[in-house]
């Protein structure tokens, strides 16, 4: 397969909250790679204290073609993605989260389509991928759609920074934000890039699993965060085209978040109980988690709209660890 030279950046900004295993697995699954990682220009942990000494030390001796970054503590999931891509030496650059595992197929898949000059950004398709009662029910509830059913490149109006690839120039031209009042600045980056002509593409074949929300205090605080960007990010993108403020729009964009989100919970629910039909039976003992899951968003989304500067002030700094959210210069927020 011909395709340029690419770089791999992974961040530990989620593994304070998350199983710190996970970091070996996720480098175990990059290692089981169908293209081989060696033929990576270098791939980078960028790390600013999330992980233990100790299990970083144990990781890098496991995988010494592993490359870690040190950054200052406080550095945010995005920051640490953008850290890593400007120490990064190849023609793309692959964002890989080290709470994720990532099948053997993944980076080929990902990468194949950049053998097309015209080509300049694909992402893959993320799922919560967890056992019993608990995965299924955070599988349905979390912000990650349903897999598509098409078989081939589809275009997209968003992306997620656990999986997808970036030619250089596009990332220089348009960096990922940082510092906005949400949780998460994926949704403003992919509406900044399709504002400036570029194409979001998706490879199906493309796909990851991410871990579960590990503990009830980032349980609670996920959901939260969750429905809270999830009319945040929609007002914040407004507000930059300079239309926060027309008749109607918050309720338009309320009213699409929920058809939305029901929708993908049917998708989900469907794909999961046909991928394997025993989950029915573990269907009951799951609900009583899908709804705290989904009050849980319910309680973040109407902070957003009506407190969100206090909701952020709010959160724990164990959860915004990995979050460059930003209380300053809250243009379009309360």
């Amino acid at each position: 397969m011909r395709v340029p030279s690419f770089s791999v950046v992974i961040e530990t900004a989620n593994l304070s909250l998350a199983d710190l295993d996970g970091l070996k697995q996720t480098l175990a699954s990059l290692a089981a790679q169908s293209l081989p990682i060696g033929r990576a220009n270098e791939v980078l942990l960028a790390d600013s204290g999330d992980v233990p000494d100790e299990t970083l030390r144990h990781s890098l001796e496991a995988f010494p073609w592993v490359r870690l970054i040190r950054l200052p503590d406080g550095t945010g999931y995005e920051e640490l993605k953008m850290a890593g891509a400007r120490a990064s030496t190849g023609e793309v650059v692959v964002f890989a989260d080290g709470d994720c595992l990532y099948p053997g197929g993944w980076l080929e898949a990902l990468l194949s389509p950049f053998s097309e000059a015209a080509v300049s950004i694909v992402g893959g398709e993320t799922r919560i991928d967890a056992p019993g009662p608990y995965g299924l029910a955070v599988a349905i509830a979390a912000s990650f759609p349903a897999h598509s059913s098409a078989t081939g490149l589809y275009r997209s109006d968003r992306y997620h920074l656990n999986n997808v690839a970036f030619r250089r120039s596009v990332l220089e031209h348009v960096p990922i934000p940082s510092r906005r009042p949400c949780y998460r600045m994926s949704g403003l980056h992919a509406a900044a890039l399709l504002a400036a002509g570029y194409t979001i593409l998706r490879q199906p074949a493309a796909r990851a699993g991410h871990a579960a929300p590990n503990g009830l205090s980032h349980f609670v605080w996920r959901f939260i965060l969750m429905g809270f960007d999830g009319v945040v990010v929609p007002r914040l993108i407004a507000a930059e085209r300079q239309s926060a403020g027309a008749p109607g729009r918050q309720w338009q964009r309320t009213v699409a978040l929920l058809r939305f989100w029901a929708t993908q919970a049917a998708a989900k629910l469907r794909e999961v109980v046909r991928e394997r039909p025993s989950r029915v039976l573990t269907l009951p003992l799951a609900v009583p988690i899908l709804a705290a899951a989904v009050l849980l968003q319910g309680v973040g989304a109407v902070a957003g709209l009506i407190a969100p500067r206090r909701l952020l002030a709010a959160v724990p700094g164990d959860i915004l660890s990995g979050s460059t959210c930003e209380l300053q210069g809250t243009t379009g927020l309360r």
